[in-house]
């Protein structure tokens, strides 16, 4: 009887619910992980090298000096074999962060005291060409622009919407809130929005400046990082190399990747947790079918005589199989129930890794209880498919 066997289907039924707990949470971090695949971050990660060196010599002092060393020294990178484009930016996407600063606009009437808090970053070369940023309106800094002292700036759409909601910022003028000589940059373009921290998180809001401000002494990009377009990114960096040491021996190369690389750093810890939770529900999903397929295997065999009797007396086959994957069904049922309320408690707490999708997602909690379905079908057909070949002389014989 059945009640002979139900520490072995409680049993199995934990086995279900642990399996299809584990299957839950692997395939809600698959979903994440295709989204975060094709995320569009606003800027391009094929083909890019990235690299920093920090010079330090007598004739580098402010703006102007590092301005000029940095586009000799993008000109000399756009020479090397298989570089199309070179820029350079103060913090790298996926890489580093950037400031923070109240910016004030020139709308009429507005508040002086009240800046719109923005990120800042400064940009120069084909920095915005290089890593594949639209440029939505306007236009980006020229070469002279971008040395010269021209107080000119570009911005990401967002923060465009920020400082002028529903308007044309193409040449409107901002400054910092707290500068008290009152400096005003004008807008020469806007930008696409770029996710710097992550994937995962909401674009800047960014304002990108020159490399020399409205002084030589206002700020000096003494450490940016280079930006360079090449289909040889991974085998490149031995001729950047020697090209440092010939312009800057000074200055060791530091921070070198490939955007690509970045990217995949960005996902390290999805795709690890994936990878094990994959492999361990995997292992789950494989323990429970055969648990199930061998209790019922060994139900179907102590119940040998009585199946004969019962097909003796006019049992058909399809009844017995009907009969033992019944049973079955029952233990499964009773383990995926259990297992979409432990996992309704226990997804939530993969929210910190969940990207476009929600802990409680329909679609995979009934894809996956589909599945727990199937496994436990399979595993109870293979032993009730023995049952019904039962020979009924047989059995009446023993």
């Amino acid at each position: 009887t059945h009640r002979r066997h139900w520490m072995r289907n409680a049993l199995v039924a934990g086995q279900t619910a642990l399996a299809l707990v584990l299957l839950i949470g692997s395939g809600l971090l698959a979903r994440s992980f295709w989204a975060l695949r094709h995320v569009d971050p606003g800027y391009d990660t094929r083909d890019i090298f990235t690299f920093q060196i920090a010079p330090d010599r007598p004739q580098l002092h402010d703006g102007p000096t590092y301005a000029q060393f940095d586009q000799e020294f993008m000109d000399r990178l756009r020479a090397l074999p298989g570089v199309t484009l070179v820029g350079l930016v103060e913090n790298i996407p996926l890489d580093e962060g950037t400031r923070t600063e109240r910016f004030v606009s020139d709308e009429p009437g507005s508040d002086p005291t009240s800046g719109t808090l923005l990120d800042l970053t400064w940009a120069a070369g084909d920095y915005f060409e290089a890593m594949g940023i639209p440029v939505l309106a306007g236009r980006t800094l020229t070469r002279l622009e971008q040395t010269s002292g021209s107080n000119r700036v570009a911005l990401s759409q967002s923060a465009a919407r920020k400082l002028w909601p529903g308007k044309d910022p193409i040449g409107r003028r901002i400054r910092f809130q707290r500068d008290t000589s009152f400096t005003w940059y004008t807008v020469t373009g806007v930008v696409k929005d770029v996710m710097q921290y992550g994937f995962r998180d909401t674009p800047q809001a960014l304002v990108y400046f020159p490399l020399v401000g409205p002084t030589p002494d206002a700020w000096a990009e003494s450490s940016p990082a280079y930006v360079m377009k090449t289909a040889r990114a991974e085998t490149i960096a031995p001729e950047v190399r020697a090209l440092v040491r010939e312009m800057a021996p000074e200055a060791p190369m530091y921070r070198i990747y490939t955007m690509a690389g970045l990217a995949a750093r960005s996902m390290v810890n999805l795709s690890f947790t994936m990878l094990t939770l994959g492999i361990v529900s995997a292992l789950a999903l494989i323990l429970g079918a055969v648990g199930l397929y061998g209790v019922l295997s060994y139900v179907v065999a102590e119940r040998t005589r009585e199946i004969g009797v019962r097909m003796a007396l006019g049992a058909q086959a399809r009844q017995v199989r009907s009969m033992v994957v019944v049973q079955g069904a029952r233990v499964v049922g009773v383990g995926i129930l259990i297992g979409i309320v432990v996992a309704v408690a226990s997804t939530r707490a993969l929210g910190s890794l969940l990207y476009g999708v929600q802990p409680m997602d329909l679609s995979t909690f009934t894809g996956m209880s589909a599945s727990m379905v199937l496994v436990g079908l399979l595993a109870s057909y293979l032993p009730a498919r023995r049952a019904s070949n039962v020979d009924p002389i047989e059995s009446l014989r023993e």
